[in-house]
């Protein structure tokens, strides 16, 4: 048993349903539930300048204990989010 952290991007146009129904598909552990904790929270107010910079805030948000966050970056002028995502493996 063991813990996973991960960090994953995806388009500005993805839904925030579709990003949960994403995680869904892999992070969790099958033995022991049947999927993604869910407990995402989405910051749609924070855009940062670069992908490092959006990691960096990310690990200020998080509290620990499966607390996953996604935050904005961007990439010239494309935009995606960034998500944390943790779960039990």
């Amino acid at each position: 048993m063991g813990h996973q952290i991960g960090y994953r991007s995806y388009h500005c146009s993805t839904s925030e349903k579709q990003i949960l129904k994403d995680l869904n598909g892999f992070a969790y552990d099958p033995q022991e539930t049947s999927g993604y904790h869910g407990n995402m929270h989405f910051h749609r107010d924070i855009v940062c300048k670069t992908r490092e910079e959006a990691e960096k805030k990310l690990e200020e948000l998080d509290r620990g204990w499966y607390d996953d966050h996604a935050v904005f970056y961007k990439i010239g002028r494309k935009k995606y989010w960034l998500v944390k995502y943790e779960y039990h493996c």
